[in-house]
């Protein structure tokens, strides 16, 4: 009862707030509905949908003006395919097929599951309700009007509001970050808070990066600019995560002038704009490499590595003019393709899965000549998810919500007064939709509220609850069916792919090395490979951090493992980058590279035999001796799994 009290204490402050976040969507969603009923008509109210969805997803994110061309050239192109899956049976099909799997394969990935939801829930809503051929001109114009409208609320938002800040500029301030962060390390020594600080900014630059990928690899500097900076607090991250590798760190006498050294240098790559200053800048860097006298340990690493790393920066400074644009390689797309089409893919999967649901529902609905049977396709989409619990999840709350609606509409429907009650009813329940939590139980409450009093308008109340409860019932029946039988997306059954893809990352990765010592390689595509490593890693840890305790134990070491393993990979490619080998070095490096890309994947017992006794003393060889002793650590934790 205390809780039950305390719930309502706190409901008000809640709503309120609640309310205040949803306020931009509610009033661009009852402006479109006010001039499209006026300018259009009723039957064209469906394309506010579409829009305001886009508007809820993109108001508070950094929008390019190619972010604003894309949204209004795509939603058109969408509404041209909607009005063509409603032509024929065949198009129905075909469409409901094709459409979804580029919207997925375009816009998701298991880091970013519903990218695709702004623009398939445009497709999809647009061919609900099938124009004839004289109505689709004024469909289209609506769909245009709505789009055009759509620029201006984003943009005007943007300067009422604060929204996540230009990518450019957040390169800029996270320089200054990680200098103020070195600076405080140097100070105050261990902080859990900075260790946290350095991990979620790598986190955040990678997901930057994976988010800026192009269906065919095309090159994309900005996104290799996001994976520098990345790997820049990666490697600060790396060193103060690992208690041995930070304890003899600090314990070693140059720690504190060593950081502010670094924080200086990073420092002045954030204020350095000219090509003259970045030339003088790298000549420094240059000769502090030449001329480090740091013992072998780990400090030497992390203050090598970050100065490999600040070479590489100023070799590519974020005023330069674009370089000249190249077609990625047949071998580019390819691995691209491939690795998409595979039954392994998250994004495959799941396109799969949509575009079935999608592909049956919606012929169901265009061959069945009834009243509303656009609710079927309706609840589908919206019921089906990237995971199966998700979607499991909403095959209980929605039906709940939805009877909830249908009684709430049941009992205040006869005390409506007339046409202009509907529509303020109407309003109010999709202002209320807006405040709620979608997957919730409480959001099909108002959703469906609102449906149903607009469809009162075409029939009777009872038979219109009758025929919401019946098309939800065959969606949950479907999606059943199809998240059941066709590659079904079981959290835990993801979890053991990400595992299976942290070999095979490794793996790959070795292989590019190796390639790397005999002839240049983009470096796009080693940023590309640790970006996906430290994205799939990120989000198996993040299911090994809800197991319990004891299930979680040797998932956890087998984890950090690999992360420290990675990590030493990624600075032993950073010489080969830099040019930092001697030539006794690439031999054996390559002999090794070629030893572990054939033994990662999977992870076989004779990768306790491989020793770095080959590679001159050195730099190289300690790191070497690292990673192989984290394999050997490594074939340990298997057998606990």
């Amino acid at each position: 009862m205390d809780a039950v009290r305390r719930a309502l204490r706190g409901f008000p402050a809640l709503f309120c707030s609640r309310l205040k976040g949803a306020f931009p969507t509610i009033f661009f969603y009852i402006l479109q509905f006010l001039l499209v009923s006026v300018l259009f008509g009723q039957r064209y109210i469906i394309v506010i949908t579409c829009s305001t969805t886009l508007f809820q997803l993109r108001h508070k994110q950094y929008n390019s003006p190619w972010d604003y061309t894309r949204m209004f050239l795509v939603s058109l192109l969408l509404c041209l395919l909607a009005y063509a899956a409603t032509r024929n049976v065949v198009l129905c099909v075909l469409l409901n097929l094709a459409v979804p799997v580029v919207l997925v394969f375009w816009k998701s990935s298991q880091f970013t599951p519903k990218g695709y939801l702004g623009f398939a829930m445009t497709f999809v809503f647009l061919e609900l309700r099938p124009p004839t051929p004289e109505e689709f001109p004024t469909l289209f114009l609506a769909t245009l009007f709505c789009s055009v409208l759509l620029l201006p609320a984003l943009a005007l938002h943007a300067r009422l509001s604060p929204q996540a800040p230009d990518p450019a500029n957040q390169l800029e301030a996270s320089l200054l970050r990680l200098s103020r962060l070195l600076e405080r390390l140097a100070r105050e020594g261990d902080d859990a808070a900075a260790r946290k600080e350095l991990y979620d900014a790598a986190q955040t630059f990678h997901l930057m990066g994976h988010n800026r990928r192009r269906m065919f690899r095309l090159p994309d500097r900005e996104r290799r600019y996001y994976h520098l900076f990345a790997l820049l607090f990666q490697r600060a991250s790396y060193l103060v995560t690992d208690e041995a590798a930070w304890l003899e760190a600090r314990q070693n006498p140059a720690f504190p002038q060593v950081m502010d050294t670094l924080s200086r240098l990073i420092r002045r790559l954030q204020e350095t704009r000219d090509p003259a200053g970045l030339e003088e800048l790298a000549r420094e860097v240059q000769e502090l490499l030449d001329r480090s006298q740091l013992p072998q340990g780990r400090l030497r690493i992390f203050y090598r590595s970050v100065l490999h790393m600040l070479l590489l920066l100023c070799r590519e400074p974020l005023s330069a003019a674009r370089p000249p644009y190249r077609l990625p390689s047949r071998r580019e797309l390819w691995m691209g393709l491939r690795q998409r089409l595979s039954s392994e893919s998250f994004e495959f999967r799941f396109a799969l899965r949509l575009a079935v649901v999608l592909s049956v529902s919606c012929t169901v609905s265009f061959l069945w000549d009834f009243e509303h049977t656009y609710w079927f396709p309706l609840h589908a989409f919206l019921l089906l998810q990237p995971s199966y619990e998700e979607s499991a999840h909403r095959m209980v709350t929605r039906p709940v919500g939805t009877a909830i609606g249908c009684l709430l509409v049941h009992l205040v429907y006869p005390y409506l007064p007339g046409l202009p009650g509907v529509f303020v009813f109407s309003l109010a329940m999709i202002a209320l939709m807006y405040c709620c939590t979608p997957g919730t139980w409480v959001h099909p409450i108002f959703s469906t509220s609102f449906a149903l009093t607009m469809a009162t308008l075409t029939v009777e109340k009872t038979e219109a609850i009758q025929l919401r409860l019946l098309y939800l019932a065959m969606a949950v029946a479907l999606v059943l069916v199809v998240n059941r039988f066709l590659l079904p997306s079981r959290r835990d059954q993801q979890f053991t792919r990400n595992l299976r893809s942290l070999f095979y990352l490794q793996s790959v990765y070795w292989g590019v090395v190796g390639r790397s010592l005999r002839e240049p390689v983009d470096p796009a595509l080693f940023s590309e490979l640790l970006s996906q490593f430290h994205m799939v890693h990120h989000e198996a840890s993040a299911y090994i951090a809800q197991l319990p305790p004891e299930e979680g134990a040797g998932y956890h070491t087998l984890q950090l493992t690999m992360w420290n393993m990675f990590s030493e990979l990624e600075q032993m490619e950073c010489l080969v980058q830099t040019g930092a080998l001697t030539e006794a070095e690439y031999r054996p490096l390559g002999e090794l590279a070629a030893a572990l890309r054939l033994r990662l994947s999977p992870p076989q017992e004779s990768l306790a035999a491989l020793t770095a006794d080959g590679l001159p003393a050195g730099e190289l060889r300690g790191m070497a001796q690292r990673y192989l002793e984290n394999t050997r650590l490594l074939l340990t934790a298997l057998p606990h799994m």
